[in-house]
């Protein structure tokens, strides 16, 4: 609790105070001098009174939901309770609040018996992506004159995350790359991990033209080809982190596009039973670029992420080690020597949609520029599915774009 002070009508009555008595001495009316001492004694004593009557206060503030998408409204529940053994005094409380969440909410606090409780609720209204702190709760109370008035802060808080915008994207773009629906993934052989192993023992009801005789031998067991995956799928999306690279500012800018686009393809792709890798400079600090992850958990990750000063290599590297049978790239221009570090991402016999933002269209109208035109040009030619993304484009267009144009085979 903050010391007490003096409201500045209790500075009124100190001045006033000491300036009568002054003059009452100088004039020699002594009445006159007690009164100036009279009004001055008032705010000293309101002080010493308000050090002595700190409340014992706690608070628990329960929110719902606590992840919102953009626009979503939450309710916010506060159960403040008196904890001490004096009655508390009449207070006014207010709630430290985002202005992305909306106004800071103000609420009269009544006096309070010792154990009594009072409750209060407001909303919230998640505007623009982000992570935000509900609280602390401000107390301020004042003497029954209002010479003095003294701040009590409830420290406990509630964290609440606006997602970022998610648009609806046509699954059969998908289809035409063969990678929706029910169907089965081709089989890509590796060099490590059971997942990438191109035989398996054999099970009973398995075709007998699949048994591989060199393993079976090898082995000394029955051995089939395992030509297909069934179902077993995983896309990585891969977000640019270069606060450089990107342009734009706010809502408007290259990186929220970005963040947007690949929450769409993150809700879009779990749809179709596609499990997710995020590769981020946020999940790479944390070591879970290439980890599967709950589609929520991407969300969160994606409504957290600001531009950074991280690697870009460093998600690269991470996003190839994903084993995933797809990729989903948003990337800003100016790649230089990460662009054959991108180009590697695309998995062997997999799918790679490489959304390149030309970031000078995000400060001013222009038509994209040659070092764009080229990078994307060099994807193309490596088998990525490549469209370069404009300002004002919006997700849907952009994601039925990237599977348009077929891709040249290297």
């Amino acid at each position: 609790m903050r010391s007490p002070r003096l409201t500045t009508r209790g500075q009124s009555f100190l001045a006033a105070g000491l300036t009568i008595s002054l003059v009452g001495m100088v004039l020699g009316f002594p009445d006159i001098t007690r009164i100036g001492a009279l009004l001055a004694v008032l705010p000293v004593l309101a002080l010493v009174a308000g050090w002595r009557r700190t409340p014992q206060i706690s608070v628990r503030r329960t929110v719902s939901p606590t992840l919102l998408r953009p626009g979503q409204s939450a309710d916010v529940h506060l159960d403040i309770r008196n904890t001490g053994t004096t009655t508390t005094v009449l207070q006014l409380a207010e709630e430290h609040l985002d202005p992305a969440l909306g106004r800071p909410p103000r609420l009269l606090l009544p006096d309070m018996r010792p154990g009594e409780h009072h409750q209060a609720s407001y909303r919230v209204r998640g505007a623009t992506r982000g992570g935000y702190r509900v609280g602390p709760l401000s107390l301020r109370q004042e003497d029954p004159f209002g010479l003095t008035t003294s701040r009590l802060e409830l420290h406990a808080t509630a964290d609440v995350v606006v997602l970022p915008r998610v648009e609806e994207l046509d699954p059969a773009v998908l289809r035409r790359l063969g990678v929706a629906g029910e169907g089965v993934l081709p089989h890509s052989v590796g060099t490590q991990g059971e997942d990438d192993a191109s035989t398996r023992s054999y099970c009973e009801g398995d075709d007998l033209r699949r048994i591989h005789w060199p393993a079976t031998a090898h082995r000394g067991e029955l051995m089939v080809r395992q030509e297909e995956r069934h179902a077993r799928r995983r896309a990585v999306l891969v977000l640019d982190p270069r606060p450089a690279a990107h342009r734009g500012s706010g809502e408007d800018s290259s990186f929220e596009w970005a963040v947007s686009a690949l929450a769409s393809a993150a809700v879009h792709l779990h749809r179709l039973g596609f499990s997710l890798v995020l590769a981020s400079a946020g999940t790479a600090a944390q070591g879970l670029a290439s980890e599967p992850l709950p589609v929520q958990a991407v969300l969160r990750h994606l409504a957290l992420a600001r531009p950074d000063d991280g690697d870009l290599a460093g998600v690269l590297r991470a996003a190839r080690h994903a084993r995933a049978g797809m990729a989903v790239a948003a990337v800003a221009d100016g790649l230089g020597e990460n662009l054959p570090r991108l180009v590697g991402v695309r998995p062997t016999g997999g799918v790679g949609l490489l959304l390149l933002l030309d970031t000078a269209t995000f400060t001013s109208a222009t038509v994209p520029g040659r070092r764009t035109q080229e990078a994307a040009t060099r994807a193309r030619a490596a088998g990525w599915h490549c469209h370069v993304t404009r300002h004002g484009e919006s997700v849907h267009r952009a994601w039925a774009e990237v599977t348009r144009g077929e891709r040249v085979r290297s």
